[in-house]
């Protein structure tokens, strides 16, 4: 990807899901510090967990974080969803949706379906962004949006690529022991968790940490860790993004069976 060198404030758009437990942490970090470097013209929020079947994602969650965590978790989500609509101002200590975020540090909000749609390329055409940053957006961009701005299309995935690809990323390095979660920041490519790789980074596990709680964590961590790289980008310096393998393992839900031995070995999700 080109980089233009004289750009005074880089116009983004985020790309991601209306999802207020996991990336309200994320935009949160990232407008608290870093609101005034970037033009942020829009948040676009597709529908969380993209197109997947609502009965088959309640039965999921069910059986990852138990009835009683799904009561805890979607108490949290009812909440936020009335505490967000109380209005905030900028350096709240806590927001509750990411709408309110954005009324709070005056940034278009916006609630897509698909990103690849006729009507959702034509608007982004017309907002005409230098970048297209993708956090958690449950599509694969294709290449009428990423061919859209100039800088190109990065996407941030909580993991180390391509070790683990897919979904859960945050679930299957606690289940296989790992120390510490990675964090990858690339360029988007026609295929899923594919492109040059611009940053990656890896963040402690701390000891006893629950799933939800790290997720909520490394959101935030990679909120600094995008900044990182929207600066490099913004200011001009010719990158050099390392190509990864595109051999790896890619990881799917969870079956029971795993569920159970995730707990088995001492991990908890809530």
């Amino acid at each position: 990807m080109g980089n233009s060198p004289n750009l005074e404030v880089m116009r983004i758009e985020f790309l991601t899901q209306n999802d207020p437990l996991y990336m309200c942490p994320f935009f949160d970090e990232f407008l608290q510090h870093y609101g005034s470097e970037f033009e942020v013209i829009q948040i676009s929020c597709c529908r969380a967990m993209g197109s997947r079947p609502r009965l088959k994602l309640l039965r999921e969650l069910l059986s990852l974080y138990g009835p009683v965590g799904v009561l805890y978790l979607s108490a949290r989500v009812v909440s936020g969803r009335v505490l967000g609509m109380v209005p905030a101002k900028r350096g709240t200590s806590r927001f509750y949706s990411i709408a309110q975020l954005c009324r709070a540090y005056g940034i278009p909000f916006g609630i897509i379906g698909s990103p690849n749609s006729t009507e959702v390329v034509n608007a982004l055409n017309g907002r005409a962004p230098d970048l297209i940053a993708s956090v958690a957006c449950p599509y694969v961009l294709k290449e009428p949006v990423r061919k859209i701005p100039p800088l190109g299309c990065i996407n941030i995935h909580q993991a180390t690529l391509q070790k683990y690809r897919g979904m859960m990323h945050t679930f299957w390095q606690m289940y296989h022991g790992e120390s510490k979660v990675g964090l990858t920041i690339h360029y988007m490519g026609a295929k899923v968790d594919e492109g040059a790789v611009l940053l990656q980074e890896a963040l402690d596990i701390e000891p006893d940490e629950s799933l939800h709680h790290l997720i909520q964590r490394s959101k935030r961590h990679g909120a600094h860790a995008m900044a990182q790289v929207l600066r490099k980008i913004a200011s001009g310096i010719e990158l050099k993004p390392r190509v990864v393998s595109t051999q790896g393992s890619y990881f799917t839900f969870p079956t029971i069976e795993q569920i159970r031995e995730f707990r088995r070995r001492g991990f908890r999700a809530v």
